[in-house]
Parts: C-alpha cells; structure tokens; sequence
C-alpha cells in the first residue's frame, strides 16, 4: 500500500499526465478544425453536390493534406485578402499588447499571414491591402485606449483571447466559399476533344478530372493526348 501511495503522489506522474491531458487538447480540436475544413473544401468544389463530392473524396491521401491547404488560398487569394484587412491586424494587436502573444501559434500564424500579405500586394498589385490592414490596426490602437469598462474595449479583448479561434474560422469561410479546386486549371485534349478542368489525381491507367461545371470525369490514360 505504500508502493501504491508513493507511486500516486510522483510529482513526475502528475506532471506527464497534465502534460498528456494538454497534448489531447491541443490535438482533438486541430483535428476536428482539419476534417471540418476538408469536408468543406470537397463540398465546395463539388458545387455542394453529394455525389460530385463523394466521387472527389476518393481522389485525396493524406499526404494532399499541406497542397490542399496551400492551393485554397492561393485560388481564393481574393477573399482571402479581404479577410486578411482583419485577422492580421488581430494578430499583431495579440502579439503587441496581449499576454497571449509570445506563444508559438500566434507568432507563426502572424507571420504567415504577413507574409501572405505581402505575396498578395506584390502579385496583384493589391497596394490597398496593406493601407487597409494598417488602417484597422489603427481603429484598434484607438480601442485600446477607451477604459477598460468600455463594452467596445471588452470585445476586442475578448477577440485577441480568442485569436485562434477567428483565424480559424476565417480559414474555413474560404474553404466554404471557394469553389476553385487547390490544382490549377488545365486544358486536356484527347481523342473526343478538349477538355477544361482540374486533375485532381492521375492513378494508374485513369486520370480523375473535375471539369469547369463541377462534373466529375475519370478518363483512360491513352484517350489523353496533351495537357497543358
């Protein structure tokens, strides 16, 4: 009985299952946050067909995880812009004044996001964005100044503490919104004509392609003679 006591008063097994209990839950909402967002992309290309985007889920592995990500933004690159006039201020206004701002999630995500910006403004000649961005940051900077009792103050303390949760959601409104595939468009002649769509997987003797009105086309390898 005093093995068992010892042994239930380790500091050491105390400290690896708090350390267990935060990693499942840091792991099942990122989780839940990736099936929502693949479930959404498939849905949204698919025109919000069930069985177009039954037929599309069988197309994808595990290892599409990081090129689905990466090619939804770049094809909403658009809507994500717009959203970017509000999350990146958010991020950065977390980084500068909030207690939260030092941890890894919100350093990287505000990066990312900066870094996106900037690809955005100098590709698509975008030179509103940044103007924007700074433009809502400044609004912030005015709101951190009310008094603390301020309902307008608590909201925006409320959205830093909550950070994560609105650059998340804002990933999966573009995972819901666009419906442009995370390949890019292709012309592909065969044998009956050319065809305008997405190849979204190439098996062995079949290419799966998702035409332009979200039509999904499996054609033999040897009908296809040119893909540009």
């Amino acid at each position: 009985m005093t093995a068992d006591r010892d042994e239930t008063n380790d500091p050491a097994s105390g400290d690896s299952s708090g350390t267990a209990a935060r990693f499942a839950g840091a792991v099942a909402p990122a989780a839940a946050w990736a099936f929502v967002f693949l479930l959404l992309r498939i849905l949204a290309v698919s025109g919000y067909d069930w069985n177009t985007a039954f037929a599309v889920s069988t197309t994808i592995s595990f290892s599409d995880g990081l090129a689905l990500l990466v090619g939804t933004l770049m094809a909403g690159y658009l809507l994500v812009a717009i959203l970017l006039i509000g999350v990146l201020p958010l991020l950065v206004a977390t980084f500068v004044w909030s207690s939260r701002g030092r941890q890894a999630v919100v350093v990287l995500s505000t990066v990312l996001a900066a870094v996106t910006m900037i690809a955005l403004t100098v590709s698509f000649q975008l030179v509103w964005l940044p103007v924007a961005a700074a433009a809502v940051f400044g609004m912030f900077a005015l709101i951190r100044i009310l008094p603390e009792r301020s309902s307008v103050r608590r909201v925006f303390s409320k959205a830093m503490t909550s950070v994560g949760w609105v650059t998340g959601v804002s990933v999966l409104f573009v995972a819901a919104l666009v419906q442009t595939p995370w390949v890019p468009e292709e012309q592909i002649g065969t044998t009956d004509g050319t065809i305008t769509g997405y190849v979204l997987s190439v098996d062995s003797g079949f290419v799966n392609v998702l035409t332009e009105d979200h039509t999904f086309r499996i054609l033999l390898s040897s009908d296809i003679t040119s893909r540009e």
